[in-house]
C-alpha cells in the first residue's frame, strides 16, 4: 500500500491530457510570492506551491500567507468541456470556478457569478502574475488583489 503523498501526487501528466490544455504545467513547483490587497497597502509574504496529483489529470496547490489565510485549490481537466473544473477551500469556504484560456492569460471564473474572476498572466518559467478582479457594470476590470510570484 502507498502512503498518501505517494498515491496522490504525480511525477508527469497524463498523455490523457492534451498539450495545449496543460494550463497549469509551468506552475509547477514551490513560488515566493507576495501577496497584495488593493484597498490596503500590507503586503504578505508568503508560499504557493502546485503539484500534479491523480494520476496526472489534475493540479492541486496550497497557498500558506501566515495570519491570512491558508488555502488549496484542485484544479481537474474536464475532456467534455476542454476547460478545468476548479475548487478552492479555506477555513470555512469553498469556492468553484471554471478556467479556460484566453490569448496568454489564464482565467478562472467563478461558477456563481461570471464577473469574478481569477487571471494568471505573465506566467514564465521564474515568475508569475495573478489578480483577483472583479469585471464592473462597463467591462472594466477592478482588481481586487494581486500576488507576485518568484521561484
Amino acid at each position: 500500500m502507498q502512503d498518501f503523498m505517494k498515491a496522490l501526487t504525480s511525477e508527469r501528466k497524463s498523455t490523457a491530457l492534451p498539450e495545449e490544455f496543460d494550463y497549469f504545467g509551468k506552475l509547477i513547483g514551490s513560488w515566493q510570492i507576495n501577496y497584495v490587497e488593493r484597498n490596503s497597502s500590507r503586503v504578505i509574504k508568503g508560499e504557493w506551491h502546485f503539484s500534479r496529483v491523480l494520476e496526472g489529470m489534475a493540479v492541486q496547490d496550497v497557498i500558506i500567507l501566515p495570519d491570512y489565510e491558508y488555502g488549496t485549490s484542485l484544479r481537474i481537466f474536464n475532456p467534455d468541456t476542454h476547460a478545468w473544473d476548479v475548487a478552492y477551500g479555506y477555513t470555512g469556504n469553498i469556492i468553484r470556478l471554471e478556467a479556460r484560456k484566453q490569448g496568454e492569460m489564464i482565467v478562472l471564473t467563478f461558477t456563481g457569478d461570471e464577473r469574478r474572476k481569477w487571471v494568471f498572466t505573465e506566467i514564465g518559467e521564474h515568475k508569475f502574475h495573478w489578480q483577483n478582479i472583479t469585471v464592473k457594470d462597463d467591462g472594466e476590470w477592478l482588481i481586487n488583489a494581486e500576488i507576485d510570484a518568484e521561484r
